[in-house]
């Protein structure tokens, strides 16, 4: 292809495993390619870099870098890998690729007799399709020669586009249309026709140039060698295109011919979303306002909750790939929601209040009287009970009218005990789903009493014997005063007719 050493077997064999050992296996095998390399030409490998250790045999292997995409989306590494070529895997890398790292189609952008002189070892399961680049010749004896052409070799017009944008026009139609398992492509070093083609892929994902000349130049890195050049890529593949082609854009879409359905295929293929927003979030039917909910201090709703789970808050999330987890602190749920690029978060935070129940205006209340109280935040539709604690007694219950609101009259047992007493709202378990309201019940005045010879009111009554004991109905005592007169009068009529004997006896002489 070019005037760049022969890769020694021996380094072929080897696996990356850091960047330091690659560095050191391009020292070993590459000694004066090695001495000239410097950090710019070979790149320290990032949290994005998905670098491939584990394939005995591989060392230019790499997912794709998890770089952002369009609208802020996260491109996902592990659908596709790059390499070079597969002929010094070993069976059970071969294996590993298969089983780990579910490679189920090879891309080989090698030419025939290339292909020929140095075949792939087979993947377990993985299917094998031959796109030649180049055509029949891939020799070059220059770098900057080989990449005017990777830009349109043997391109004439639409009609007679050559065998490099034929190439690529076939590379992006299966990428858009394979939807099983993990595409691995490569040419012979993985690093020039390899490197054109993730580039392409990249623009459509909305990748930016700095993180695509990043992964270009990573294949110094993994092969220890400083033949990829920022002058080669982007001083000739994407100048050539820019002058000659109207831009990237236009020759994806003029000239490689990607329609916008396949660009949309690549994009919802490699692309995942970071959106880890919630649209809604309710606790046991009442909703929450989100705005609130994301806030630092969290939102409060109220919600006729006896004892708050996870399984009384629903999490609706925006992307219908992100995943909510609901995590309760005693009246307080947080809701985390990861987004399916599996690292972007939204925290919601809400603290669930009980209903309020409310009392109506009233006198004095006694046992026997009706009370009507009222709450809201209650449960649509949901039939509640009302209860005084003191038995508990259920006094009634109410249906929860659409706004959530309930009113209930209810009458207060007629042996309720005088005093302080609460009344709350129960579910079907009869479990509080409201905080107590507080009453005060006075006791029913009958009667006034007399005390010795001093009188606490104007008409003095009695309660008769077993009656008070008993608890039995209190009954009124008998008035004596006429009984009284009547004696006085038969003393006075009976004395006078004692006097008018003794007078009679007298004038007889008796």
């Amino acid at each position: 292809m070019s005037r760049r050493p022969v890769r020694s077997s021996a380094f072929l064999r080897a696996s990356s495993t850091a960047v330091a050992a690659a560095a050191v296996l391009g020292a070993v095998a590459f000694p004066s390619a090695a001495a000239d390399a410097d950090a710019g030409a070979q790149p320290a490998l990032t949290a994005q870099d998905h670098a491939i250790t584990d394939v005995p045999g591989m060392v230019n292997g790499r997912e794709l870098g998890a770089f952002t995409g369009l609208g802020g989306q996260r491109v996902d590494a592990s659908r596709l890998i790059r390499s070079e070529s597969l002929d010094k895997i070993t069976a059970a890398g071969a294996q590993t690729l298969a089983s780990k790292y579910h490679v189920d189609l090879v891309i080989d952008l090698r030419t025939p007799t290339q292909v020929a002189a140095k075949p792939d070892v087979a993947i377990p399961g993985a299917k094998d399709v031959d796109i030649s680049m180049f055509g029949a010749d891939g020799n070059y004896s220059d770098d900057t020669a080989m990449y005017h052409d990777l830009a349109d070799k043997g391109y004439v017009d639409a009609s007679d586009r050559g065998p490099m944008i034929s190439a690529y026009a076939q590379v992006l139609q299966i990428l858009a249309t394979h939807t099983s398992g993990t595409v691995l492509i490569h040419c012979s070093h993985g690093m020039d026709r390899t490197g054109t083609v993730v580039d392409l892929l990249d623009r459509v994902l909305g990748v930016d140039s700095a993180d695509i000349l990043h992964d270009y130049l990573l294949s110094n890195t993994q092969l220890g060698v400083t033949w990829a050049t920022p002058a080669l890529l982007q001083g000739t593949f994407e100048s050539d295109i820019a002058t000659k082609y109207a831009g990237m854009d236009s020759y994806l879409s003029k000239t490689i011919g990607v329609t916008p359905a396949e660009a949309a295929a690549l994009r919802s293929r490699f692309l995942v979303s970071n959106d880890a927003s919630a649209s809604a979030i309710t606790v046991d039917g009442v909703t929450v306002p989100l705005a609130a909910a994301s806030s630092p201090a969290g939102a409060t709703v109220t919600a006729p909750v006896a004892t708050l789970t996870s399984g009384d808050v629903h999490v609706t999330t925006t992307n219908a790939a992100a995943r909510s987890t609901v995590d309760v602190q005693g009246d307080t749920a947080v809701v985390t929601v990861t987004a399916e690029d599996g690292t972007t978060t939204g925290t919601y935070r809400v603290t669930v209040a009980r209903p309020t129940l409310t009392l109506a205006a009233h006198g004095t209340l006694t046992p026997g009287s009706t009370v009507t109280v009222d709450a809201g935040g209650m449960t649509p539709g949901a039939v509640y009970e009302v209860v005084v604690h003191s038995t508990p007694q259920v006094l009634g219950h109410v249906t929860a009218a659409q706004d959530g609101t309930v009113r209930a009259s209810v009458t207060l047992p007629a042996d309720l005990t005088p005093g302080a007493h609460t009344l709350f709202l129960t579910d079907a378990a009869g479990d509080a789903v409201s905080d107590p309201l507080a009453l005060t019940v006075t006791a029913t005045t009958t009667a006034s009493t007399t005390t010795g010879a001093t009188s606490t009111g104007a008409t003095t009554t009695a309660a008769v014997g077993p009656s008070v004991a008993t608890g039995g109905t209190v009954v009124g005592g008998r008035d004596d005063a006429p009984w009284l007169a009547l004696g006085g009068l038969g003393a006075l009529v009976l004395g006078g007719l004692g006097a008018f004997r003794l007078r009679a006896r007298l004038r007889t002489g008796r």
